[in-house]
């Protein structure tokens, strides 16, 4: 891969989650294309990168596992500027930098005490699953190569602030060590709270050819449902509110991990791990209330709208005829479902295809299960999201449809106010806009961004083929600088903002059945096992497989 005139993509990678991530990468949102935790979120457990990876350190890689990696690499430098958000890496922290040796890095720390205040704030340990992921993690240190880090998280029940702070020392350790003899730049969110221009300023010492905004705009519009991920708002002071007796054991666990962590890796990683993870002094202690068992957040609507029936409507005389709603949660799940019957694994050695299953609480929707895929209640009629473009196009394929070009999705939404981007609701709402008949087409701008059928045209031949995305997310700037921006995904590539949006044109009447898609796809699978091909020469037979 000859990528000597390609600028390597930005590593944005954290100490824990909860480190003020959206205060920088907003700073260069308007100049750079953003991946939000790709590894811990679009691979399963099967697959060697995954973080919480179930495959024995050194396992080798299948066709497919390999092609989602080669293909994840390369699509990084080329088609402008990308940053790559990861937080949580573990073990995969050595591995996911030395994919990228000539990135820059930067780094966000933030101490224990304000992490363990963020989360039971939150009540996160429990929404967010932290339980599964120590025991996941005490089991990965039971390997000969990790062993030495396993009296850092010993299997002792630990409470759950306890735990959090053993998790977040260790994987800071094993970034550090990752990171021995490499340049990076380090924000402190503590810093960043209290004089956040001096704390962004490394940034732009780090990385001169990025516009980097030292203030990001504030939000606007009324306040979040559900602001878990809008971390965006401004804050000027420190506060830690934790139950009480809580700060006290995050603090003496904090020290006795870092001495720990002096005897188990080398003195310059230690001393690093160290820095980060100071701060503590910083934060005014208060006392929260709250129950043992966290509330569940409640849905975006107190009750599921039923939406209107699925149609294609014209906009005008000159256009394709549009589907008037979003593809749904419901109609996605129907689809996969069928596929599975007609014998095709969505999931394979790690690979999530068509559609990448995420925890409720962590905004996934659609979801595994031994008698097929099922939808969160509540939200058969929300946009389905975290769909790859294979499984949107595959989705349309059903249809007779297609994925709108971009210029296509321009003229869609010229003169179109966002109806929910910025953070304003805090999660998507249903397919169905108000006031909008149903021979209209609903959210023509806002709740989540659109596959396109086309993406760019100068792709050189080692970078694999790539298709835009559209629009305006519920957590992406609604403006119209943002949402006509050109920027391109993987086909494997999906997230929590991007969903299926369909044309018709008049020649196309009748959809292919499941049975034969599902016999596409599978031929197409099978064809990576060919090692001599480009993943580009890959990519282009899936799109005609799906045309």
């Amino acid at each position: 891969m000859d990528t000597e005139a390609a600028l390597p993509p930005i590593l944005v990678l954290g100490t824990s989650e909860r480190v003020g991530s959206n205060w920088v990468l907003d700073s260069m949102r308007h100049a750079t294309t953003q991946h939000n935790e790709p590894l811990r979120q679009q691979l399963g457990r099967d697959h060697p990168l995954a973080p919480l990876t179930s495959a024995p350190p050194g396992a080798a890689r299948s066709p497919l596992a390999t092609y989602w990696v080669e293909v994840f690499r390369r699509s990084k430098y080329h088609g402008g500027r990308h940053i790559l958000k990861e937080t949580n890496l573990y073990f995969t922290a050595a591995p996911f930098l030395d994919m990228f040796p000539d990135a820059p890095v930067v780094v966000l720390s933030r101490s224990p005490l304000g992490v363990a205040s963020s989360f039971t704030r939150g009540g996160l340990w429990g929404r967010w699953g932290y339980s599964t992921i120590y025991r996941r993690i005490v089991a990965m240190t039971q390997d000969d190569e990790r062993f030495r880090w396993s009296e850092l998280v010993p299997d002792d029940d630990p409470y759950p602030p306890v735990a959090l702070t053993r998790l977040i020392v260790l994987n800071a350790a094993l970034l550090a060590e990752a990171l021995s003899g490499r340049e990076y730049a380090h924000v402190s969110y503590e810093a960043a709270v209290l004089d956040r221009r001096s704390a962004m300023s490394p940034l732009a010492e780090t990385l001169p050819d990025v516009d980097v905004r030292s203030t990001p705009g504030p939000s606007h519009g009324p306040v979040a449902v559900d602001d878990t991920f809008a971390t965006t708002t401004s804050k000027s002071e420190l506060v830690a509110r934790l139950r009480p007796g809580s700060a006290d054991l995050v603090v003496t666990e904090t020290a006795r991990c870092l001495s720990l962590v002096r005897d188990i890796t080398v003195p310059e990683a230690a001393k690093t791990v160290r820095s980060w993870l100071g701060g503590a002094n910083a934060y005014r202690q208060a006392t929260v209330i709250t129950s043992d068992t966290p509330t569940p957040r409640p849905p975006t609507t107190q009750r599921e709208p039923s939406a209107p029936t699925p149609a294609y409507v014209h906009s005008s005389a000159e256009t394709p005829r549009w589907r008037n709603v979003l593809v749904s949660n419901a109609e996605m799940v129907e689809f996969l479902n069928e596929l599975v019957d007609a014998g095709f694994s969505t999931t394979r050695d790690g690979v999530n295809l068509l559609a990448v299953p995420m925890p409720h609480e962590r905004g996934g929707r659609l979801h595994p299960s031994h008698d097929g895929w099922i939808v969160s209640p509540g939200y058969e009629h929300h946009p389905a999201y975290w769909v790859t473009w294979l499984g949107a196009a595959a989705y349309a394929l059903l249809e007779g449809a297609r994925l709108p070009t971009a210029d296509e999705l321009d003229w869609l939404t010229i003169d179109t106010e966002a109806s929910n981007a910025d953070y304003r609701v805090g999660d998507v709402t249903p397919v169905t806009e108000p006031g909008v008949t149903a021979d209209a087409v609903h959210h023509r701008v806002g709740n989540v961004q659109s596959w396109c059928g086309d993406g760019p045209d100068d792709e050189p031949d080692w970078a694999p083929v790539t298709r835009y995305l559209h629009g305006a997310a519920w957590n992406t700037p609604g403006s119209r600088v943002e949402v006509v921006r050109r920027r391109s995904r993987t086909l494997l590539g999906a997230s929590r903002g991007v969903g299926v949006r369909l044309v018709r044109d008049a020649a196309r009447r009748h959809g292919c059945p499941p049975r034969e898609i599902a016999d596409r796809l599978n031929r197409w699978v099978a064809a990576l096992g060919d090692r001599g091909r480009l993943p580009a020469e890959l990519d282009r037979e899936a799109i005609t497989l799906l045309s």
